[in-house]
């Protein structure tokens, strides 16, 4: 454990108990830091998340039956997450408290997945830098789009559920295995789980877009990743 790791976990734990007020009072206009976040968020997936993915699939190399898994696992990933919005959404007028539930159940789970891949890789200085802006921007996003929509009982249960679950995930990593197939699967598992959630809630729709800032902060954060990948060998 590093003191970057620590570090990045108390600013997720906090982002999650307090990602609505974060949005609600800061300066900017909440089309801005929402659109900043998705711009972020999608950079980090195209630019880290999946290049990491490809190199832990070669780094496998023929000790599984197919070249593939990983990327398999990361499509699961992606579907198990898009079915869960659907069916939550199918039932959100019904059953808005029920909706709501089974959404932060799964989004507990990924919360626990980012803070055990966090803690697990140990990330040092300026890469750590560049992993908790990313990942603390789209807990951000997140954190808003689950609990808007219901906010009363985000405060009472929902945000402490995943700052909970942070908080495990986090333990669980500096404890547990940081390198083998768990930690490959939960890499490619949740980078599915992410490009989805990114494409779904953290790209700015028209009552949320501000374009200008959206496509700075993509573009910036990319070329600023790139050029700190080819310096450092990341």
């Amino acid at each position: 454990m590093t003191i970057e790791s620590i570090l990045i976990g108390v600013m997720l734990i906090l982002i999650q108990l307090f990602a609505l007020p974060i949005i609600h009072r800061t300066p900017f206009k909440e089309q801005k830091i929402l659109s900043l976040s998705g711009g972020v968020a999608i950079a980090y997936v195209f630019v880290y998340i999946l290049p990491t993915m490809h190199e832990e699939q070669d780094q496998l190399g023929g000790d599984l039956a197919l070249d593939s898994e990983l990327y398999f696992l990361g499509l699961l990933g992606l579907l198990v997450y898009y079915s869960v919005y659907k069916i939550a959404k199918t039932k959100h007028e019904q059953h808005p408290n029920t909706s709501y539930f089974v959404q932060i159940s799964f989004f507990a789970f990924y919360t626990f997945m980012i803070s055990y891949i966090v803690f697990a890789s140990d990330v040092k200085t300026v890469e750590a830098l560049f992993y908790g802006v990313a990942v603390g921007l789209h807990f951000i996003g997140i954190s808003y789009h689950i609990g808007h929509g219901n906010k009363t009982v985000h405060r009472q249960y929902g945000r402490f559920i995943l700052a909970t679950t942070t908080l495990i995930g986090a333990i669980a990593g500096t404890i547990g295995p940081s390198t083998g197939l768990f930690v490959d699967s939960l890499i490619a598992f949740s980078s599915g789980a992410m490009i989805f959630n990114v494409i779904s809630k953290e790209l700015p729709e028209e009552d949320y877009a501000h374009l200008p800032t959206f496509l700075i902060a993509s573009l910036l954060f990319s070329v600023s990743l790139l050029t700190l990948k080819a310096i450092f060998q990341w």
